[in-house]
Formats: structure tokens, C-alpha cells, sequence
């Protein structure tokens, strides 16, 4: 089994500015949904838009780990990122 150098080495994907990213859209999603819920005067109404603001952030969190994992795996797998500016294909 060979091992490669360091320069030949896939960079590991970081995870600062992806989580930073993912809370950001996470917080713009669920203030977009809120904004438009807010003037509810029927509490029914107002546990619907909460809930749908919850369930639209996990779905950003979700959709963003699985970015991260796709990151990850392609590294594992030796292959190229978007980061280092070669094709993912």
C-alpha cells in the first residue's frame, strides 16, 4: 500500500466556515418564515408557523451536514473538491 506525499494529499475540508454558513442560513430561514407568521392572533396559527420555521431549519441542517459528509467522503476516497479549484467530477 503506497501513501501519498503531503503536496499530492486531498486538503481536509474545514469546518468553520461551513457551520458558520449553515447557521446563517438556518437563522435567515427561520426569521423568513417567522416574519411572515408573526402577526398571527389565533394561537393554532402561531404553533403552525413555529413549527414550520423549526422543520425548514432542521431541513437546512440536514442538507448542509450532508454537504459536509459528501466533503469528507470524496476526500477519503482521494478525489478532488470544489475548494482546491479542480472539477468534483
Amino acid at each position: 500500500m503506497t501513501s501519498k506525499s503531503n503536496s499530492d494529499a486531498v486538503p481536509a475540508p474545514g469546518f468553520v466556515v461551513p457551520g458558520a454558513r449553515c447557521a446563517l442560513e438556518m437563522a435567515l430561514v427561520g426569521l423568513l418564515i417567522g416574519l411572515v407568521g408573526l402577526p398571527a392572533e389565533n394561537a393554532l396559527y402561531l404553533g403552525v408557523v413555529a413549527l414550520a420555521a423549526l422543520v425548514a431549519m432542521v431541513v437546512v441542517l440536514f442538507w448542509s451536514l450532508n454537504r459536509q459528509m459528501r466533503k469528507w467522503i470524496r476526500r477519503a476516497q482521494g478525489k478532488p473538491t470544489m475548494a482546491d479549484g479542480s472539477d468534483p467530477r
